[in-house]
């Protein structure tokens, strides 16, 4: 597992109105291998003075640009973006491995994702549509959809290429101007990915600007600015709460992707060859440290046992390793704060539960230099256990049992989330009165994480407002307005 790459750091600079810009702080925010604990980067720990400089910037090039009202340019412009990324994926997967800890494969997988995001809304720039409408006979309606202005996107480290494109994508192709602050823990490969927008000639300059630092402070001066119209922020649900708190200042639009605490429900007559991986790839892929993961199963009580014992045998063989291996089918969780976390949570599952495997941080060899958890099962947890209800954002899977559809609809809504949600079952009636009744925003059945850039994906409850990728997640980005004609 050794993998010193004794790689020189990059520096990393702000990307404000089409040009690579210093902090006027003159200091650094260092980014560190997970796995390794090399310095990977360091980009420019920007403060208000630099944001608010880049907004005005951001909002300048939008009201003096044609960007809003020229399509077939940001089409162009959206293609020509997937294009830079296809080209430099390998390049890129690395830095992203490096970085955020997740096996190369992973983030090869993240990174087809941009290209395919990137792709499918460069379509939908040319789509842009609204309707007409005969009001009376001498009145006559047109409803418009416009870029909404500026958007502040602020973006996590678990996914931090592909969620950051996934929002980029849609508020570009709808027409507006963008300001990105992307996750402290996670600049280089963000920046990264600026730099390949900064070689399409078709990107108006000064349309999209990156700045990094921390989010406290620059992030909260985006969510108090009046002049950024709307805000996507994806990450913690208490985040989120205060990003909502903080565009009251402004009435801003916002869209939010939140937290989950998702469950598989897995009845009696599931097809437990192709159930198992995929419910144990569901909660132990990228460390637990993706929003919809399935961190909860609920079992039918007849097959609990069987499914319990092929889930640990499935985890014990996970090879857990630097993600920068071919071999490596996990990685070390981000950060020495997340890795104590998922270890309380653990100890909570030791009191209240039963640890069926895991629960411990692996150590001995190259695992000391890195924040490596082994993937843990917890069985025999009571409803209001912290395990069962809150989001881990680790390898952590709670099990849970029930004896009915009716019990097993009940515990599956028995969260403040409602972001996805997995049902094994060969019955179709069974699949589709479990698929209405749940309250989150997708429901696999006979499958999990699938995702698609023409699929809306988005939380009831506490995961969210608003939806992402798809029409929805176009028109997201959009402000509707009436214009009305009567004719003489």
């Amino acid at each position: 597992m050794a993998f010193v790459t004794e790689q020189k750091p990059a520096v990393y600079f702000n990307y404000v109105g089409g040009e690579w810009t210093e902090s006027s702080s003159g200091e650094r925010l260092e980014s560190f291998n997970p796995a390794t604990g090399e310095m990977v980067g360091s980009a420019q720990n920007s403060t208000v003075t630099d944001v608010e400089q880049a907004i005005d910037m951001v909002h300048s090039t939008f009201q003096k640009s044609d960007w809003g009202y020229n399509p077939k340019r940001r089409y162009e412009a959206l293609l020509g973006f997937a294009q830079k990324i296809e080209e430099n994926l390998e390049r890129l997967a690395a830095v992203l491995t490096r970085e955020q800890g997740k096996t190369i494969k992973e983030s090869r997988q993240e990174l087809a994702g941009c290209v395919d995001t990137l792709k499918y809304f460069a379509g939908a720039a040319r789509t842009v549509f609204g309707r007409s409408i005969q009001l009376e006979p001498n009145n006559f309606g047109v409803i418009a959809k416009e870029p909404i202005g500026v958007v502040g996107i602020i973006s996590p480290w678990n996914w931090p290429a592909l969620l950051m494109i996934r929002e980029l994508a849609p508020a570009l192709a709808a027409g507006n101007a963008v300001l990105v602050k992307p996750a402290s823990l996670t600049p280089a490969i963000s920046v990264e990915l600026f730099k390949l927008i900064d070689q399409v000639p078709q990107f108006t300059k000064g349309i999209v600007s990156i700045v990094t630092g921390p989010g406290r402070s620059i992030g909260a001066a985006m969510g108090t600015s009046k002049k950024i119209d709307m805000i996507s922020f994806t990450g913690d649900t208490s985040t989120g709460k205060t990003i909502m708190e903080l565009a009251t200042s402004n009435i801003k639009k916002l869209a939010l992707e939140l937290g989950g605490k998702s469950p598989n429900v897995v009845f009696a007559d599931a097809n437990l060859d192709k159930a198992i991986p995929l419910i144990g790839r569901s909660i132990f892929i990228s460390a637990g440290q993706i929003c919809m993961a399935g961190s909860r199963l609920l079992v039918h009580e007849s097959i609990k046992g069987e499914v319990i014992s092929r889930l640990k045998q499935y985890a014990e063989q996970l090879r857990i390793g630097n993600g920068l291996s071919e071999s490596t089918d996990m990685g070390p969780v981000v950060s020495q704060s997340q890795l104590d976390l998922v270890a309380e949570y653990c100890e909570i599952g030791r009191r209240e539960g039963t640890i069926i495997t895991g629960g411990h941080r692996l150590s001995g060899g190259d695992f000391d230099r890195g924040y490596f958890f082994a993937p843990t099962i917890i069985d025999e947890l009571p409803s209001q256990c912290r395990v069962v209800r809150e989001e881990i954002f680790g390898p952590v899977l709670a099990v849970q049992s029930f004896s009915s559809e009716e019990e097993a609809l009940a515990m599956a809504n028995d969260t403040d989330f409602g972001l996805s949600a997995g049902v094994w079952t060969n019955d179709l009636n069974r699949a589709m009165r479990m698929s209405k009744g749940i309250k989150a925003g997708t429901v696999w059945i006979n499958t999990y994480n699938k995702n698609f850039p023409e699929a809306e994906f988005g939380g009831y409850k506490q995961s969210g407002l608003g939806r992402t990728r798809g029409i929805d997640g176009l028109m997201e980005y959009c402000e509707t307005k009436h214009i009305h004609f009567e004719v003489d």
